[in-house]
C-alpha cells in the first residue's frame, strides 16, 4: 500500500509539472495572437505574461453566460478546450515565422548564456519548490480549493458554498465577476488531477515564474541601455525575489501572499499583475505609446476575471503613476496657450 501511495504521489506531481509546462506553451501561443493583433513586436517573457492575461480574459467571456445560465462544468470544459485548441493551431499556422523566431533566438541565447539559463532555472526551481511544499492553509485558501472542489464534484458553476457544500440560491456579488477557480475547475475537468495538487503545484509555481518575468521585464527596462543587459537583469530579479524572504514577517505583505499563498488571486494581484501593470506604466511614461494603453487595459480587465482585489491594487498602481503624467501634459497644454496668446 506504501508503494501505491508513493507511485500516486509521484504521478501526481509529475502530472502536475506536466501540465504547468503545457499551460506556459499555451499562454505564449496567446500572446504571439494578440502581438499580431496589436502589430508590435514583443519578447517571449512579455508574450508570456500577456498570454496568460488574454486567456483569463477569453475564459472570462465564455465563462460568464454559461454560469448565468446554469450550465454544467463538462459543457464548459468542452467549449473551453475547442477553443483554446482552435487558437493554439491557428497561432501556430498564421504566426509560425514569429514562433520560428522566438525558438531560434532562445537557442541562440541560450548557448551563448548557458550560465545564465542554469543559474536562473535552479533558482527559479527552488522558489517554486518551496512556494509548493509551503502553502498554508487557512480561511481563505481553503475556500479557494473547497469551491473548485464542489464544482467539479457536483459540476454546477457556482451554486454550492465552499465551507458547508450546501446550495447557494444567489451568486455572492464580491465574486460574480471572477471566473479565476472556475477555470482551474475545468482545468481539472479536463487533465483528470485533484484541485489541490494543481493548486498547489502548478497555479503556486505559475505565479512565480510570472512573477519573476515581470520583474525581469522591469530590470530589461532599467538597464537597456549598459552592458550585459541581460546578466543585470537576471541578477535584478534573483535579488527582488530573495528579498521576499525578508518581509515574509506579516500574512498581510504581498511577500507573504508569494511565499505561502502563490495559487490564491490574491498572490497574483499583489505579485505579477501588479509589477506588470507598474512595467507598462513605466512604458507609457517613457514611449507614450497607446499600445502601452491597450495592454493597460487587458491587464485591468484580467484583474477583475482574477481577484475582486486585483483590480483595487492594479487601479491603484495606475492612478499613482499616470496621474501625475496626465497632470503634466496638461500644464505644458496651458502653457502652450499661454505662449501663443
Amino acid at each position: 500500500n506504501s508503494k501505491i501511495w508513493r507511485w500516486n504521489r509521484m504521478t501526481a506531481v509529475i502530472k502536475a509539472i506536466g501540465i504547468l509546462l503545457l499551460q506556459i506553451i499555451i499562454y505564449y501561443l496567446f500572446g504571439t495572437i494578440f502581438e499580431l493583433f496589436c502589430r508590435k513586436k514583443h519578447g517571449v517573457v512579455f508574450k508570456e505574461i500577456s498570454g496568460f492575461l488574454v486567456y483569463q480574459v477569453l475564459f472570462q467571456i465564455c465563462a460568464l453566460p454559461m454560469i448565468k445560465a446554469d450550465q454544467t462544468l463538462a459543457r464548459l470544459a468542452v467549449l473551453w478546450g475547442v477553443i483554446v485548441i482552435t487558437c493554439c493551431i491557428g497561432t501556430a499556422i498564421f504566426c509560425r515565422e514569429r514562433i520560428a523566431e522566438d525558438i531560434a533566438m532562445i537557442i541562440k541565447a541560450f548557448f551563448r548564456h548557458k550560465i545564465w539559463f542554469l543559474l536562473m532555472g535552479c533558482f527559479l526551481f527552488a522558489m517554486c519548490y518551496y512556494v509548493s511544499i509551503n502553502g498554508e492553509m487557512n480561511d481563505d485558501s481553503t475556500y479557494y480549493i473547497g469551491l473548485i472542489n464542489t464544482t467539479l464534484t457536483s459540476g454546477r458553476l457556482y451554486k454550492f458554498n465552499a465551507y458547508t457544500g450546501e446550495q447557494v440560491h444567489s451568486l455572492y456579488l464580491r465574486r460574480a465577476l471572477v471566473t479565476f477557480d472556475i477555470n482551474t475547475a475545468v482545468a481539472c475537468k479536463i487533465y483528470h488531477i485533484h484541485p489541490l495538487v494543481i493548486t498547489r503545484i502548478t497555479r503556486a509555481s505559475l505565479n512565480m515564474i510570472l512573477t519573476a518575468g515581470a520583474v525581469y521585464l522591469i530590470g530589461r527596462n532599467f538597464f537597456q541601455e549598459e552592458k550585459d543587459a541581460f546578466w543585470k537583469a537576471g541578477t535584478f530579479t534573483c535579488i527582488a525575489l530573495a528579498c521576499n524572504f525578508l518581509f515574509d514577517n506579516t500574512i498581510y505583505t504581498s511577500a507573504a501572499f508569494l511565499l505561502h499563498r502563490a495559487y490564491e488571486g490574491k498572490a497574483y494581484a499583489g505579485n505579477m499583475l501588479l509589477l506588470f501593470t507598474i512595467y507598462l506604466c513605466i512604458l507609457y511614461i517613457r514611449q507614450r505609446d497607446k499600445w502601452s494603453c491597450i495592454y493597460l487595459i487587458l491587464t485591468l480587465w484580467a484583474c477583475i476575471a482574477i481577484s475582486s482585489s486585483a483590480i483595487m491594487v492594479t487601479g491603484a498602481a495606475c492612478g499613482v503613476l499616470l496621474i501625475p503624467v496626465v497632470f503634466e501634459k496638461l500644464i505644458r497644454r496651458i502653457k502652450r496657450d499661454k505662449n501663443y496668446d
